[in-house]
């Protein structure tokens, strides 16, 4: 199955709003490169005075087809994958008169490669496909401002305030529980005295969109090196998506001059730093090199 980053560029669209409600429903069958078959259907609606677009692409033929997320970004669709990841770019050039809409050409390109694939046999479909699983909560999710984090630092065995080696952190929006929520062993454990001096949840900008997103302390390793799990904050799809790759940083440098985050491990004899940077909404390691600390 094809992975993408949709774009679309309009000639002429014109489309009314009112707020909280899906306002029009668009789709259509084509073919991309002359051979895979796809389908794309999306949804307009207000979302706190925002006009967005949102809906799904997904290709009937594939292994194992499934929609695929699609919001419009500006004058494109981004379509991503469930972690946040950026996968492709379609352009498409449609007219809307008198209530119908019509696609005249479009073409897919790869984000990474610069592949460029084109769509041809395109028709528009008017009711929702079988395949559709709903509207996309970005049409009505709250933004950033709406969301709010607690934790609960303790002992998993006895549910003490000393000796912790758990916590629990909680995600909330509008003030309700979100299943982003939830509770991890730290590694080593702390005292209250402990506990007061460490900043267990922080916002912090971790991918230099100038948004804050989210870090959680967990502990250090045996050299001493910290330990963090991240949430990065998307504001097309208006959620946080975890950072796997953060899981193997430790004692992490944020340049915000070069947008790199360094990772700095160690053992007795070497220190391992890795570099990584952020390309179509991943962390993705550049660099990595290996330093000896014995002469």
């Amino acid at each position: 199955m094809m992975r993408l980053f949709l774009s679309i560029a309009v000639l002429a669209c014109a489309i009314c709003t009112n707020a909280q409600t899906t306002l029009e429903h668009h789709g259509f069958k084509a073919l991309l490169n002359g051979k895979i078959q796809v389908e794309v259907a999306f949804e307009t609606a207000m979302n706190d005075g925002e006009q967005i677009t949102a809906g799904y692409i997904y290709y009937p033929k594939a292994k194992t087809p499934a929609p695929i997320l699609i919001v419009k970004d500006g004058d494109h669709f981004t379509e991503f994958q469930p972690d946040g990841e950026i996968t492709g770019l379609l352009t498409l050039a449609y007219t809307q008169t008198n209530g119908t809409f019509r696609i005249q050409k479009g073409s897919w390109k790869n984000p990474t490669t610069g592949k460029v694939l084109q769509l041809s046999k395109i028709t528009e479909i008017n009711d929702l496909p079988n395949w559709w699983p709903g509207s996309p909560a970005v049409l009505t999710a709250p933004g950033r401002d709406a969301w709010e984090f607690g934790y609960h630092v303790y002992n998993k065995e006895t549910g003490a305030s000393e000796d912790m080696n758990t916590i629990n952190v909680i995600f909330r929006v509008n003030d309700k529980y979100h299943p982003l929520s939830f509770k991890e062993s730290l590694n080593g454990t702390f005292d209250r005295g402990q506990d007061e001096q460490i900043e267990w949840v922080c916002e912090s900008d971790i991918n230099f969109d100038g948004i804050p997103d989210v870090m959680v302390y967990l502990g250090m390793t045996p050299s001493a090196q910290s330990l963090y799990k991240a949430f990065v904050w998307n504001p097309v799809t208006r959620q946080f998506y975890p950072v796997s790759a953060f899981d193997e940083i430790q004692e992490p440098f944020f340049d915000k001059t070069k947008k790199t985050i360094t990772s700095t491990a160690r053992s007795y004899t070497k220190a391992y730093i890795d570099v990584y940077k952020w390309k179509n909404w991943k962390l993705n390691k550049v660099s990595s090199k290996e330093i000896s600390l014995v002469e």
